[in-house]
């Protein structure tokens, strides 16, 4: 025996040293020998037609994609079914996940949220910290939000062919305006009716500034986005003043950027945590609500404030 053989043997069996020696005796090679099984229902042609088909378009499902591989063979051929469909795309990658959602931006507004970030690329930490977060946000006793599934491979969550659109306002709900400073929450007000530049203004004054001061101190950073409400004269003006009274500093805000805001994590979190208890009324949401937002912990802030420069 030679040495190398020897040393096989040290990592293998005996057994299966003897197998594959008798193997190499009856066909001349170590190879397994072809096994019998069901043959692959598709063509390398229908394998790419499957893929290709679903990278056109990330909505398809495996039964649409079956159904336009089918009608593309003849009557005589076997027809291939959604499970063979959904086995060849995971072959590819392509797996089912549901679509991210991100509003749709302009050029214009890209541009701005492009100079945002690189005007805030080098902040500190403690620079983040020093930002009041704020934002309003809908929660429902059942949720509303309809998931699309796209297929998509790793590392393509975010890529445009598998988002899924976003549009301001909704169905119906307990309305909330909140807020978060470092590692700290701050007010949570139930928004009752609509809100207008009236109301948002007594916001400003009753929880946001408050908030601020109390998580910050004075020249505390203030975020808000560019609702009309928001940017109203009424309240631009007040701000205004307090920005000269040195009580806070606005942040500029790029448009339609919600994924910039680290406060629409902590929605998500809130809501996650809110249907895990299983609200049976707007009331019991309303509790709830303020129950789990005091639970919001100083870590799982932090970490988003951390994610901030990336």
């Amino acid at each position: 025996r030679s040495v190398s053989l020897k040393n096989w043997e040290n990592f293998v069996s005996p057994s299966a040293v003897a197998k594959t020696i008798k193997r190499y005796k009856e066909t001349g090679s170590h190879e397994d020998r072809p096994r019998k099984g069901r043959p692959r229902v598709t063509s390398a042609a229908e394998d790419k037609f499957i893929r290709v088909t679903s990278l056109r378009n990330r909505t398809l499902t495996a039964a649409q994609i079956r159904d336009q591989v089918n009608a593309t063979q003849s009557s005589s051929s076997r027809h291939i079914s959604r499970t063979t469909v959904k086995r060849r795309l995971c072959e590819s990658g392509l797996h089912g996940r549901i679509a991210a959602r991100k509003p749709l931006l302009r050029t214009g507004n890209k541009q701005k949220r492009l100079v945002w970030a690189k005007e805030h690329k080098e902040w500190t930490l403690d620079q983040w910290k020093s930002v009041l977060w704020s934002d309003e946000s809908k929660f429902e006793i059942f949720g509303s939000n309809h998931r699309v599934f796209v297929r998509r491979r790793k590392g393509e969550r975010m890529d445009s062919t598998c988002l899924v659109p976003t549009v301001k306002h909704g169905g119906g709900g307990v309305m909330v305006w909140g807020c978060f400073a470092g590692d700290t929450v701050g007010d949570l007000f139930k928004i009752e009716g609509i809100l207008d530049q009236h109301g948002y203004h007594s916001i400003l004054q009753r929880h946001a500034i408050p908030s601020g001061l109390r998580l910050v101190g004075p020249s505390f950073i203030f975020q808000q986005d560019n609702d009309p409400k928001h940017t109203s004269r009424l309240c631009k003006g007040y701000l205004t003043k307090k920005e000269s009274d040195g009580v806070l500093r606005q942040m500029t805000w790029p448009p339609q950027s919600p994924d910039l805001n680290p406060i629409e994590m902590v929605w998500g979190e809130l809501d996650r945590r809110v249907k895990a208890k299983g609200p049976t009324s707007a009331k019991h949401l309303w509790e709830l609500l303020q129950d789990c937002w005091k639970t919001i912990s100083g870590d799982y802030l932090l970490k988003l404030i951390k994610r901030m420069p990336r």
